[in-house]
């Protein structure tokens, strides 16, 4: 069975950036070990953030059913919106949630 691929990434403003890297920790090549790397002028920072998000993960979400995703016309007001992170798009506003994650309605990011 091939392992997880893609690399997700987060940034700050400033020049910083960091992803997620996958080593593999079974001779099978089934079982992984997430890490951090981060570099620019708040690299430490960004990293330790990125990698409590991970730890937040495994700790809450690792063996759950998985995230709950929904897409809604870009129009839908938000108070006829589900709580949980939105994701603005040009056609759509999708919105995302965890089981057991106390989410704030107002968690939202805007992509152009």
């Amino acid at each position: 069975m091939p392992g997880p691929s893609g690399c997700p990434l987060r940034h700050l403003d400033g020049g910083s950036l960091a992803y997620r890297a996958l080593r593999p920790v079974s001779p099978d090549r089934s079982r992984f070990e997430f890490g951090v790397y981060a570099h620019g002028p708040d690299a430490e920072t960004l990293a330790e953030e990125y990698a409590d998000l991970i730890r937040r993960w495994d700790r809450n979400h690792r063996d759950g059913p998985g995230p709950r995703i929904e897409a809604h016309p870009a129009g839908t007001p938000d108070d006829q919106l589900p709580d949980g992170r939105v994701i603005d798009k040009k056609h759509t506003r999708v919105v995302i949630t965890w089981p057991g994650e106390v989410v704030r309605s107002t968690d939202r990011v805007h992509v152009t």
